[in-house]
């Protein structure tokens, strides 16, 4: 027979489904009913799970989906597999005194403020040196295991809480401008665009007869659906989102 005080040492035991779900909740700064909102799942539903701890759901799968993947890992919501947060997708951006010099495996990218002028498909984008944002420090080597080219990449602020609580008020987000093709959108995937004379960053889904939904990652904000007439006149993809940084939030 195995010691106790071993067996917990050695042998630790997995927390249950509804512990899970409590960490993940409180990792993100959610509550029920922002789960809820994400799945239909009625909120006292969630909260007895959360507070029975318990493994046996119904709604193990639905919950496990409203969880955004890039900040909660769907694999260890299921089964303890892995870790409960991908450190990969962690900010990138590297400390550094602005007097210091860049090293090999560094380079800096430069923070924009962005202007539009014209409309109705014409429309011309104007960037701007942010004077009050320092470049950031990014690892090449990062940069190239996502195959991102250094000279498509840019950095925007954020503004307004429709992307809370994946990107806050504030935030800054790096862009890849080589992906700003409508046609190979990424459904799901989080993308600055301009939309009439406005930089918003927004989840794109595309549809079958060319309209686009623009979902917020705030509840609060309900799904845009913008015609296929309407993209053409009104939006332009800036490009991917591929990295965050920032202290919005906190």
């Amino acid at each position: 027979m195995v010691n106790p005080c071993y067996q917990q040492m050695f042998y630790p035991q997995l927390m249950k489904f509804g512990e899970r779900l409590e960490a993940a909740l409180q990792h993100l700064g959610w509550g029920p009913s922002m789960l809820s909102a994400r799945t239909g799942v009625a909120v006292p539903t969630i909260s007895i799970l959360i507070k029975r701890g318990s493994n046996r759901t119904d709604y193990k799968e639905d919950l496990i989906k409203g969880f955004p993947p890039d900040q909660i890992s769907h694999a260890w919501l299921r089964d303890e597999t892995g870790a409960m947060t991908d450190k990969r997708t962690d900010s990138n951006v590297k400390a550094r005194h602005r007097e210091d010099a860049l090293q090999d495996d560094e380079i800096e990218i430069a923070e924009y403020n962005v202007r539009f002028s014209g409309g109705n498909g014409n429309t011309v984008i104007d960037y701007e040196l942010s004077e009050e944002s320092e470049p950031a420090t990014y690892r090449l080597s990062w940069l190239q295991r996502l195959k991102l080219n250094p000279d498509k990449l840019k950095r925007f602020k954020v503004r307004g809480d429709s992307m809370e609580p994946l990107l806050f008020h504030g935030d800054s987000v790096l862009v890849n401008e080589a992906e700003n093709d409508i046609k190979e959108i990424i459904d799901g995937k989080v993308y600055a665009i301009r939309y009439g004379n406005e930089l918003r960053v927004k989840r794109l889904f595309k549809q079958l007869n060319g309209s686009l939904i623009l979902r917020s990652e705030n509840s609060a904000h309900i799904d845009e659906e913008v015609s296929a007439e309407l993209v053409h006149q009104h939006i332009t993809i800036i490009g991917r989102v591929r990295d965050k940084s920032g202290t919005g939030g906190l």
